[in-house]
């Protein structure tokens, strides 16, 4: 293998923004990277012009490494440095790509970028949010009251935290801010996994490593950094977490509990299951120190089979788990597979607890393989009108009104959906797995079954309660992206709108922490059951 080495000698003292004529040559896009000693994945992206590895500095000089199959390069990192060179792939393609030193966070957005950007998404929420009438503020003043925070902010980071809170506080699943992960570099998680049961935190999964103990697996965490454990989700974590329900609000934001800057300790005070009382201190460096050869105490972690995933239980029980309504095609090709011996079973568990959504068509079909007719109805719903000449005439007329206060809506009537003579429906007892993972498209799939006479049992937990057409801002600084729900879905009969609640099942099934750390599945054994009793 032949080898360059890069040295780079007083440019360590200084931040180097002039190109370092250097290439190395590869033959593969994916080439290691080491980053003070520490392997990581890397793809060579010749149509990314710069190619850029952000490296966080830890120490004041950072060794950085790329190893192709054929050449390897050496540099040497500190903040504020940008390390320029080639790769050239197959002798054809070259990525420009840099390497730049991060510590500080950046403050690199204009003023006049972030008040545009703001005022784009406070403008798109008013006049296209869906659900204006829920609100039980004046979205004006609010932009009034964000403007000067808005500007204030001192680094790029405190920017988007800001645009997440004020999305946050329109109380819906499906309008939020991302940031797409331009902070990443300067985050990690800690090495344990938390988990809410009954609006308590626990510790269900530890990593095994010399700081960590097998004891704090099922302790249940009462104060973090010293503040109790509500009033810290609520005062630190919730104001940020875009939620319709307060099951998707907390499910969301434990899970944020993990990952904070590199240089923030995790500290809590936990109560183990003997009844001690322990603080515990854990680095968040998981990822930094994460590798294939890990082990666990706690939880089993379950091996995940695709999508969809088929077996067949006692009793000639089907079970198909749908983890995902997309890519849609892909998921229906998988149903498909599975049908023949659907349709020999004595019974059918469809497992939805964790479909984040995806395809409505995935639901159209599923719900078609269900129906008992050869039609079904899809969901009503409603969306915001703005019209300027009605607008005007709520002056002096009072059925204008919704419009000068952005609440008017257009109801469409539910479309019938009708089932294609090519497929052959299931007639066998179903009961479907329903929990507050269940999201999106897959609850659109429960909205339309709901009303129906003779549906199949919904046994689980209430759903996480959001759907709806989000409107996609793009273009926010860095590449972040905003979206604002547009449609709120109605059920098809009774009209009654989907909003603020989730699904709630027909047999509702509460877990408690033994049943999580023990994997005992408590909802799919009473499933069983119920099937069994249906059939015996």
């Amino acid at each position: 293998m032949r080898k360059v080495f890069v040295f780079i000698g007083l440019l360590l003292f200084c931040s180097c923004k002039d190109e370092i004529k250097r290439e190395i040559v590869s033959t593969k896009k994916n080439i290691t990277v080491l980053i003070n000693g520490r392997k990581v994945a890397w793809q060579i992206s010749p149509q990314v012009n710069p190619d850029i590895l952000k490296v966080y500095c830890k120490h004041k000089i950072n060794e950085v490494i790329f190893q192709t199959d054929i050449d390897t390069a050496n540099f040497y990192v500190r903040n504020m440095d940008t390390l320029s060179f080639r790769v050239v792939l197959n002798h054809k393609d070259t990525a420009y790509t840099e390497i730049v030193g991060v510590k500080d966070l950046t403050d690199e957005i204009a003023e006049n970028e972030k008040i545009y950007w703001f005022s784009q998404l406070w403008s798109e929420m008013k006049y296209n949010f869906v659900n204006m009438d829920q609100l039980d503020f004046d979205i004006d003043s609010l932009y009034k009251q964000y403007i000067a925070k808005i500007k204030n902010s001192e680094t790029d980071y405190e920017y988007y935290q800001l645009l997440k809170q004020f999305a946050a506080r329109f109380n819906d699943g499906h309008t939020a801010v991302w940031d797409n992960s331009q902070f990443y570099v300067y985050q990690d998680y800690f090495k344990a996994t938390l988990i809410d049961v009954n609006h308590k935190v626990y510790i269900a999964l530890v990593r095994k490593c010399v700081e960590n103990d097998s004891t704090w697996v099922g302790a249940e965490v009462v104060r973090i950094s010293g503040i109790e454990t509500k009033e810290y989700l609520k005062d630190s974590i919730f104001p940020y977490v875009s939620a319709s329900t307060d099951q998707h609000l907390w499910m969301q934001g434990v899970y944020k509990i993990h990952q904070d800057f590199k240089w923030k300790d995790f500290y809590a005070t936990i109560v183990k299951r003997n009844g001690d009382t322990v603080d515990i201190c854990l680095p968040r460096n998981g990822e930094l120190t994460r590798t294939l050869e890990d082990e666990y105490w706690g939880m089993p972690i379950p091996m995940r089979k695709g999508i969809v995933e088929y077996k067949n239980l006692r009793d000639n029980i089907s079970y198909i788990n749908i983890r995902s309504f997309q890519p849609g095609n892909i998921v229906i090709n998988k149903l498909n597979e599975y049908l023949e011996d659907i349709y020999k079973s004595n019974g059918l568990i469809i497992d939805l607890r964790n479909n984040g959504g995806g395809s409505t068509e995935v639901a159209w079909y599923l719900q078609s393989l269900l129906s008992k007719e050869k039609y079904f109805l899809n969901f009503a719903w409603e969306t915001r009108i703005n019209d300027g000449i009605k607008k005007a005439n709520s002056n002096w007329k009072d059925q204008y009104k919704g419009y000068f206060n952005n609440t008017e809506t257009r109801f469409v009537e539910p479309d019938t959906i009708f089932v294609a003579d090519s497929i052959k429906q299931i007639n066998i007892p179903v009961v479907i797995l329903i929990g507050r993972y269940t999201f999106s498209a897959a609850e659109d799939f429960l909205v339309n079954m709901y009303e129906i006479p003779g549906r199949p049992l919904f046994i689980g937990q209430e759903t996480g309660g959001s759907t709806g057409s989000p409107l996609v801002i793009q273009g926010l600084p860095k590449e972040g992206i905003g979206r604002i729900c547009t449609r709120r879905v109605c059920f098809p009969y009774s009209h009654k709108p989907f909003v603020n609640q989730g699904i709630v099942p027909d047999v509702e099934i509460k877990e408690d922490i033994d049943d999580i750390i023990n994997g005992t599945d408590i909802v799919l054994e009473k499933a069983i059951k119920l099937l069994g009793d249906k059939f015996s």
